[in-house]
């Protein structure tokens, strides 16, 4: 449990593919569904399955939101005072989700899955066999899904009981998101992007040449966008079939693009920038930053984008790629941002603490944790901040 961090974990993920490498691609679906699908780029399963939608009413059902990551919450600002803390065996750098009725769903470094309730008591927890920095969504009816390193995309019941699970032959970091048309889509360490049915089943498989810990963004046309360590943005259409990509300097690790207005994506690379790339393929811009740029962006309704990067700032851009301020904090930000619907810009730096900003960059509060602060906070129906910590514990901030 010591290879910690994502951009230090190479040598630590070769490993462990190399010794998942025995495996099939797909190698154990539910035994309801038997096995299905075809591997591939763009091979896709035959019969017709009932799709999912995220769940209605769920405040934040997903990793930033909803398949766009814009980040951006439902509810105004918290007060900045801690409502309690939920403790775990080891970090919490996965960010939760919220169901329809308060429930919070968040992995940890202990190889648990945690159901909690609104009070922060647990629910229920489910084990596995690796840590969990995979972000849970919430289906329709309930289901969540989410990734393990141990090789595993899990899909849940609200209850905890598995109703299926299907294994990879390598670690899952990617945050799943659940497609206009009814699918989940996720990203794993050996390079690719995968589509499945709702029912555990393969639609298609997309490769790429590096690890995909990204977490794929949909745009309002179903084009699915996804960063990988082969230094690439890609745009994939929903068929499975590359539409274009868009090389930047270095590797793309868990820099999970974002989408504005006019579809403009947004994702940060190693290489120190943030990109604004147009629907085609074509750089609008870049900003450049001072070190890697491994949290993921947020974009405010007046267009201004939100990132944290490796030289310990959390950086407001202007849509135009302009400068509009920088907030220096004590640590990196590797934390993604998340906006409330007043403007409030939260997120973590490793300097142990949890930020509150008011959109001109000034302080609103702070609250310092035992640990680095990388998960990516999320906002409540009553405008609660839940953000875990590297102390081991998950926070509600009211």
């Amino acid at each position: 449990m010591d290879q910690s961090r994502s951009i230090n974990r190479r040598e630590f993920l070769q490993r462990v593919v190399g010794g998942l490498a025995g495996l099939s691609t797909i190698g154990m679906f539910a035994s309801l569904t038997g096995c299905g699908g075809g591997g591939g780029g763009g091979s896709s399963s035959s019969g017709t399955v009932t799709g999912y939608t995220l769940q209605a009413g769920s405040p934040w059902p997903m990793y930033h939101q909803n398949p766009s990551h814009a980040g951006r919450g439902v509810a105004a600002t918290a007060v900045g005072q801690k409502k309690w803390a939920f403790p775990t065996n080891n970090w919490v750098n996965s960010s939760p989700a919220i169901a329809q009725d308060g429930t919070i769903y968040v992995g940890g470094y202990d190889y648990n899955f945690y159901a909690l309730n609104p009070n922060g008591t647990k629910k229920w927890s489910f084990p596995t066999q690796g840590w969990i920095l995979s972000s849970p969504v919430i289906g329709s009816d309930g289901t969540i899904f989410f990734g393990s390193g141990d090789a595993n995309l899990y899909a849940l019941n609200p209850n905890g009981t598995k109703k299926w699970v299907i294994t990879l032959n390598a670690p899952i970091e990617s945050s799943p998101v659940i497609s206009p048309d009814g699918y989940i889509i996720f990203g794993a360490s050996d390079n690719n992007m995968y589509k499945i049915n709702p029912n555990g089943t393969e639609q298609w498989v997309f490769g790429s040449a590096g690890y995909i810990f990204s977490s794929p963004a949909i745009g309002s046309d179903g084009t699915i966008y996804v960063g990988s360590f082969d230094h690439n943005l890609y745009a994939v259409n929903p068929n499975g079939s590359e539409k274009w990509n868009y090389s930047t300097g270095d590797e793309i690790t868990n820099s999970s693009p974002a989408i504005g207005t006019n579809d403009t994506i947004y994702v940060g690379s190693n290489d120190n920038n943030l990109y604004s790339i147009n629907t085609s393929g074509i750089r609008n811009w870049f900003f450049a930053t001072g070190a890697h740029i491994v949290s993921s962006p947020a974009i405010a309704t007046d267009g201004t984008v939100y990132v944290g990067s490796d030289d310990k700032n959390l950086y407001a851009i202007n849509p135009d790629g302009t400068k509009k301020w920088a907030y220096a904090t004590g640590g990196v930000v590797e934390s993604s941002p998340s906006i409330a619907s007043d403007g409030t810009i939260y997120f973590g730096s490793d300097d142990k603490n949890i930020y509150a900003l008011n959109p001109d960059g000034s302080v609103k509060w702070t609250i310092t944790t035992g640990g680095a602060v990388r998960s990516t906070p999320v906002i409540g129906a009553d405008g609660t901040v839940y953000v875990g910590s590297e102390d081991n514990n998950l926070y509600a901030i009211q």
